[in-house]
């Protein structure tokens, strides 16, 4: 055999393809977002995108994960970082690898594999995306690698795309995001089911038709010239008079180094706010910091939460409805060493008597009838070196509250049915919007237990006695509704001002956010006046008309009182501003915007 003939026996059939592979890899990464490799039998990346893109060329050892793919030819999914995961334990990479979690399926052909197709996550967001998606993804793999193998004789790029595109239209329906195709000359030559769906349009109303049909203002021949892919840009879209507004990827498709088309993935701006108030709510950590209230009280409060956060001692937590019982309990536990423990919380009213003992003890199998195979744990140990939480103690039966006390005492639980104690480390803090003290005097809770919950007792104020965290509890609503609703309203007025002010707000926090919720959904104008109240707050001053009005002080009083106490407590530099926003609970622009409606634009001191 010639040395010609022997190195070409060694050239795998991916990598007599790499510029078709190369493409096949963009296009996966232009609708999914995850970095993808291809790489051969030979153990070579062929074709990569991101990270992999610059380790095109690079061979990887037998013990990899590729190595181990290539020889069971089965799919896998690794879904724990590889010096945790034993398929890794004979990588000499692993030391350094990034990987959070990825997928690989084997590449078919003629019976034999030749390669692998992956996607990786390299954060613990994407981690989280591709594991919860693992199904659909896989199976979004397995058909690339079926249409790989299909088309691995062919040569003539344009060919390849022309047959494959039925193939391929498939594939990418499933993908969540809006997906427009178009050619060189910007003429769409395909949509997937989710853009029929957010464009409210058919794939045979838009096929042929030229982009800037349906996305007016599109500038095809700039992406065309500038080959460079385009990240998060805003596109508009005009449907019977009603202008969509979508967030877009734009991401040229290359053949020979030449743009022969445009890859369009898009999403809708509604969703993405949505997605975002769900974060934001996610996002601001359980911290006794990230509670919002600068009030003494509630300053005082936070302050005594954080010294004792850090002990094991019981506690109790007293408060209406409505209040963040659940919020402080959490920010205890974050805050403690038991923080990287579990927060296990149990509504003690919420569960039927007969099977809340189950739910805090657990139970061994054969204990009653339909008791599961093998028992099952409860609560406490669930919550083993971590903290219970055990809302609405108030509730709980008598019976249970004698075993809760013996657990107190003795550190340890018995399940249903068990002969053997099972010993727990676990912090318990209490909670209840009921006065356990009557109960105690009318025998409805046992004395000994509430001494020995209330080691460390707090008491959580209602709104209405500490109004000076109003504002910056409506500044936060309000900016965190303005961003979910898409809507740009910048305050409220005098008349709603009072009102809030004045109403009782039974329902503590949890009412106030629902007010200030309804009245951004339903607002028409720039500014929430009386009008978008709810029928509950306006009902209350029709029968109350004398409190609307008086010498109360105005919500831009206590603003202007708050604001500046914040800036004395910060400074007045740019990053000290950025702080005293966050304190207050409030967004930076509207911070700024305030210091100027309040005549506070000057600087101030910091405190020594």
């Amino acid at each position: 055999m010639s040395a010609v003939s022997e190195l070409l026996s060694l050239t795998s059939e991916l990598k007599l393809n790499k510029s078709y592979v190369q493409q096949i890899a963009e296009v996966i990464a232009a609708v999914i977002e995850f970095e993808v490799a291809i790489i051969d039998n030979n153990l070579e990346v062929i074709a990569g995108t991101g990270k992999y893109q610059s380790e095109i060329g690079f061979v990887y050892g037998k013990g990899s994960i590729t190595g181990q793919i290539i020889n069971s030819g089965s799919n896998f999914i690794l879904d724990d970082e590889p010096l945790n995961h034993n398929i890794c334990k004979d990588c000499n990479q692993k030391i350094i690898c990034k990987l959070k979690a990825g997928i690989l399926s084997p590449i078919i052909w003629t019976g034999h594999v030749i390669g692998t197709i992956s996607i990786f996550a390299f954060d613990n967001k994407e981690k989280n995306e591709l594991l919860s998606n693992r199904d659909k993804l896989l199976d979004f793999l397995m058909k690339i690698s079926a249409l790989i193998s299909s088309k691995i004789g062919e040569n003539e790029m344009h060919g390849r795309l022309s047959l494959m595109a039925d193939q391929f239209s498939a594939v990418i329906n499933s993908i969540v995001e809006g997906l427009v195709t178009i050619d060189h000359s910007g003429f769409i030559t395909h949509i997937n089911k989710s853009a029929e769906k957010l464009l409210n349009i058919t794939t045979q109303q838009v096929w042929g038709r030229h982009i800037n049909d349906i996305f007016q203002g599109f500038s095809v021949p700039k992406v065309l010239k500038l080959g460079q892919p385009y990240v998060e840009q805003e596109i508009q879209y005009i449907n019977k008079g009603e202008v969509c507004l979508f967030i877009s990827t734009i991401t040229p498709i290359k053949t020979n180094q030449e743009i022969i088309g445009l890859v369009i993935s898009f999403r809708s701006i509604r969703e993405l706010r949505k997605l975002a108030g769900r974060l934001i709510r996610e996002d601001r950590k359980y911290t006794l910091d990230g509670i919002l209230g600068t009030s003494k009280t509630m300053t005082i409060l936070k302050q005594k939460m954080q010294l004792v956060a850090a002990t094991d001692s019981t506690i109790l937590i007293t408060g209406e409805s409505g209040t963040g019982k659940e919020l402080f309990a959490r920010a205890i536990h974050e805050e403690s060493h038991r923080k990287n423990g579990p927060f296990i919380a149990i509504n003690c009213g919420a569960i039927p008597e007969m099977l809340l003992e189950s739910e805090l003890f657990g139970y061994e199998e054969g204990a009653f009838t339909g008791a599961s195979r093998g028992g099952k744990p409860g609560k406490f140990e669930l919550a083993n070196n971590g903290t219970i939480f055990l809302d609405e103690i108030g509730d709980m039966p008598m019976h249970l509250q004698v075993k809760l006390l013996r657990v107190l005492q003795e550190v340890k639980i018995e399940r249903i049915g068990g002969v053997k104690p099972v010993w727990i480390d676990v912090r318990i803090i209490a909670a209840t919007n009921r006065n356990l003290e009557e109960m105690i005097k009318e025998k409805l809770f046992r004395s000994d237990l509430f001494y020995r919950l209330s080691v460390i007792p707090f008491f959580i104020p209602p709104l209405r006695e500490r109004k000076e965290d109003l504002m910056l509890l409506l500044h936060h609503f309000l900016d965190k509704y303005n961003l979910i609703l898409g809507k740009q309203i910048t305050g409220f007025t005098q008349e709603v001002q009072r009102k809030m002010l004045t109403y009782p707000w039974q329902g503590n926090v949890r009412e106030l956010e629902n007010a200030v919720e309804y009245a951004v959904n339903i607002a028409t104008n720039d500014i929430i006046d009386s009008a978008y109240l709810s029928s509950r707050v306006n009902d209350y001053f029709e029968q109350n008309a004398s409190l609307a009005s008086g010498d109360q002080p105005t919500l831009a009083e206590l603003e202007k009182t708050a604001i500046a106490a914040a800036l004395k407590r910060f400074g007045s530099t740019g990053q000290a501003k950025e702080k005293a926003a966050d304190s207050l609970g409030m967004s930076r622009s509207t911070f700024y915007r305030k210091i100027k409606e309040l005549g506070l634009n000057t600087k101030i001191p910091k405190c020594k």
